[in-house]
């Protein structure tokens, strides 16, 4: 009976999706992954390239290089998965116009 209840256990442990979120720290470090990777964001700055990336709140991160800035929105992206699917967040950028001074 013992052996039984440990094999469903483990049979039941094994049935869960392999992938689930991912926790904050490493979702953010995704997000600047990203950004700083994403072709948009590094053409804005030219030669002066970027100099920091700042959180700014929840999905939305302000970039600077040289005298310039520009913000990045993370998008969420539906899954292709369907529901109930777990997993890392997809999503996407989008990159803002660049502000100089």
């Amino acid at each position: 009976m013992l052996r039984l209840s440990i094999a469903l256990g483990f049979a039941a442990m094994t049935a869960l999706p392999a992938l689930a979120a991912l926790p904050p720290q490493y979702q953010r470090q995704k997000e600047l992954q990203a950004i700083i990777a994403d072709a948009a964001v590094v053409d804005a700055f030219g030669f002066d390239g970027i100099g920091a990336v700042e959180f700014v709140a929840p999905d939305l991160y302000r970039v600077t290089g040289g005298s310039c800035t520009l913000e990045v929105k993370i998008l969420d992206v539906p899954n292709s998965h369907g529901d109930g699917w777990a997993g890392p967040r997809e999503f996407a950028l989008e990159v803002g116009e660049p502000v100089c001074k």
